[in-house]
């Protein structure tokens, strides 16, 4: 082997000398250390003392606290309700209001109508069938008139203080809002189609007509200064009446179907009878 080739291979050995020599000062460096520990600990025995102390200082408040961590456990445990499977099979989320297929129908085109969830449409729909029951009224009136008034939002407010999906004045009809609460009840939407749809029917009453009943209840004195409002309401709820016609001339046509096979059951025996 040349000279150059030697000089590049490392030298291992000086490398294992320094390698040892390294440990063997480590080592003479921890000793030092743990000589001088002693030694301090020896002529000052009350630091030994104090660190003992504080040892069991430490474990005993870790013993106290998982105690503690314990009876909180157990306390919660015992205070939430047990339910059992049976029990849980038989929590069911609040049911819809049994709309009939004409209140379906008009729902639904209202929610897509006016983006409205449809489990909250139907929930109005249902309202101002039962308020229109009560008061004699067109549902599809209230209905109509929620739409222009409020575009069914139940929070709505306007410049002169009405609120709700009606805009009702609540602060003038405080005694009709008094059954449900006070005026405050004028927000809750079904609550204001109750109050709304009393207050419309007295309108109609006193005008003599719809048109001048619906001029009243916007608080217009004249046909030109309400702003169309009655033709926007009776469009609104044309559209509406349009929907229910279509859907009840959708049920009648089995009916009328049944109704025709019946009848020509005895005329196609004749006839069988006849050609024989």
């Amino acid at each position: 082997m040349s000279r150059e080739s030697q000089v590049r291979l490392p030298n291992w050995r000086s490398i294992g000398a320094e390698v040892l020599q390294w440990t063997h000062n480590t080592l003479m460096m921890v000793g030092f250390f743990v000589v001088a520990a002693g030694a301090y600990l020896y002529v000052h025995p009350q630091s030994v003392l104090s660190l003992e102390h504080g040892v069991v200082q430490w474990v005993a408040a870790r013993k106290v606290a998982m105690q503690e961590l314990q009876s909180l456990g157990q306390q919660a445990a015992a205070m939430t309700p047990s339910i059992s499977t049976a029990d849980a099979a038989g929590v069911e989320p609040a049911s819809l209001p049994r709309l009939r297929p004409t209140q379906l129908a008009v729902a639904d085109w209202l929610a897509r109508r006016y983006s409205i969830a449809p489990a909250a449409m139907r929930e109005l729909v249902a309202g101002a069938w039962a308020a229109g029951h009560a008061e004699h009224l067109d549902p599809t009136l209230i209905l109509a008139v929620m739409a222009v008034e409020s575009s069914f939002n139940p929070y709505a407010q306007s410049s002169v203080g009405a609120t709700g999906l009606m805009q009702v004045m609540a602060d003038v009809h405080r005694d009709k809002f008094a059954p449900y609460g006070g005026a405050r009840a004028s927000l809750d939407p079904l609550t204001n189609v109750r109050v709304g749809a009393v207050v419309l029917r007295d309108a109609i009453d006193r005008g003599g007509s719809l048109q001048a009943g619906l001029r009243m209840y916007v608080g217009a004195s004249s046909r030109a200064s309400e702003g169309g409002y009655a033709t926007k309401v009776l469009a609104e709820q044309a559209r509406l009446q349009q929907i229910v016609a279509a859907v009840r001339a959708h049920e009648s046509r089995p009916a009328a179907l049944h109704t025709q096979t019946a009848s020509s059951a005895p005329l196609r025996a004749q006839a069988q009878r006849a050609s024989t």
